[in-house]
């Protein structure tokens, strides 16, 4: 498996895998986000990273609604050449929950070189919502 495989299955676990709320400063760099009125999505990224440095990728998902929402959340990483890693698992959010998780990644030597794209998308009863960011590896 590789890393970038590893790092988002670490997302995912991660960020399902407790259900209290978390303040994390969110990293610097691009982020757009789509939202529904039930849930909200965040994702940050640092603009640039080297062979050797940490990228550190900070993802919230938001119950907005009173109600209990069962969720699907899907992570797609892309690099340059057009490879893709894709990572879903299910979960649950509270009325009014919010996770945060911080994933740190190091860059190593089988990186590519370029701009890479992580989108995050969760789908609950009301449709989906989503938040694109991207980091350049130098």
């Amino acid at each position: 498996m590789s890393r970038v495989r590893l790092l988002m299955a670490a997302l995912f676990a991660l960020l399902l895998s407790v259900q209290t709320m978390v303040s994390v400063p969110v990293a610097l760099g691009q982020t757009e986000t789509a939202q529904n009125p039930d849930l909200s999505v965040s994702l940050a990224v640092q603009e640039r990273a080297a062979q050797g440095e940490t990228v550190a990728a900070t993802i919230s998902i938001v119950n907005n609604s009173a109600r209990l929402q069962t969720i699907v959340v899907k992570g797609v990483w892309l690099d340059p050449t057009g490879d893709a890693a894709i990572t879903t698992r299910n979960g649950l959010l509270l009325p009014g929950q919010t996770v945060t998780r911080t994933i740190d990644y190091v860059v190593n030597e089988k990186c590519v070189p370029g701009i890479h794209e992580l989108t995050v998308s969760v789908e609950g009863r009301g449709g989906a919502s989503s938040a694109k960011a991207a980091v350049e590896i130098l």
